[in-house]
C-alpha cells in the first residue's frame, strides 16, 4: 500500500528492484520440517518431515494466487493516496515470492508450479530451510534461491530450528554446498536473534562458504509481540 502511494517499497525493492505492488507472496506448502522459535505462524501449521498432504494442482495454484492478488488490489481502489497508475500496474504480478509460510520446496510438484510462473513472465524467489537437500540438487532454476542459515553451530540449530530431522546439521551443510552448482543467483539468509545465535559470527562465515554464495541476507527480529517457546512465553526481542 505504501508504494502504491508513491512511498517507498519492501526491501525487496530497495535490494533488488522489484516493485513491491505488482510482488505476490505465497506458498505451495503450509507444512515445515523446523519449529523455528522465531516462526511468525505461532507453530499452528503442519510439521513433517516428508509430504502427506492433498497435492493441489500447480496450475490451480498459480492461477489462485494471481486472482487473490488482483482481488487485493481492486480493495485498495479509492484508498486515500493511491495513484491510478500504480493502481492499473500492480493488475500486472511481475514476481512471485515463495517464502510466506512453510516450507515450498517439500510440495511434490514444485518444478510444474516454477515453471508456470515463469511462463507468465513473473520471477521467482524461493526460500528453503536447507532441510530437504535432494529436493535442492533438482530444483529447477529460479530467479533467486535462498536458504535459511538460522545459527552457526549444530547446539544452537537444535535450539533455535527445533528441527524434526535428527541430522537437521548435516542437512543444512548439504544443502548448502549444493548451491555452489546451481549456475544461478543464490542467497544466505540468516535470521538473526540477540542472545540466541548472534555471537559466532565465524561459524556463519564457514557455512555460507559452502554454498559460495551470491549474497548474504542479514535480518533481526522483530519484537511484535511475546512468543511462546515450549509451553514457555520467551521475549526474544
Amino acid at each position: 500500500k505504501h508504494q502504491l502511494r508513491g512511498r517507498g517499497g519492501c526491501y525487496k525493492h530497495t535490494f533488488y528492484g522489484i516493485t513491491s505492488y505488482q510482488c505476490m507472496e505465497a506458498t505451495p506448502s503450509l507444512a515445515c520440517a523446523n519449529k523455528c522459535v522465531f516462526c511468525w505462524r505461532h507453530h499452528k501449521n503442519p510439521v513433517g518431515k516428508e509430504w502427506r498432504w492433498k497435492t493441489d494442482d500447480p496450475h490451480f495454484i498459480v492461477e489462485e494466487a494471481v486472482n487473490k492478488h488482483v482481488s487485493m488490489i481492486k480493495e485498495a481502489k479509492g484508498i486515500p493516496g493511491v495513484q491510478a497508475d500504480r493502481w492499473e500496474e500492480a493488475h500486472t504480478v511481475r514476481h512471485c515470492a515463495l517464502s510466506l509460510v512453510g516450507e515450498p520446496i517439500m510440495y511434490p510438484r514444485i518444478d510444474e508450479l516454477l515453471a508456470d510462473l515463469h511462463s507468465r513472465e513473473i520471477s521467482t524467489f524461493l526460500v528453503t530451510n536447507g532441510q530437504h537437500p535432494k529436493a535442492i540438487e533438482s530444483l529447477r532454476p529460479v530467479t533467486q534461491l535462498y536458504v535459511s542459515v538460522d545459527a552457526p553451530t549444530p547446539e544452537s540449530l537444535i535450539e533455535i530450528d527445533r528441527p524434526l530431522f535428527n541430522d537437521a546439521w548435516e542437512r543444512l551443510k548439504y544443502s548448502l554446498s549444493c548451491l555452489k552448482d546451481k549456475g544461478q543467483r543464490t542467497v544466505a539468509r540468516l535470521t538473526v536473534v540477540k542472545g540466541w545465535n548472534s555471537d559466532d559470527i565465524d561459524g556463519y562465515a564457514k557455512l555460507v562458504a559452502l554454498g559460495k554464495c551470491s549474497l548474504v541476507e542479514v535480518s533481526n527480529l522483530f519484537f511484535l509481540s511475546i512468543l511462546r517457546v515450549d509451553g514457555e512465553m520467551s521475549d526474544l526481542s
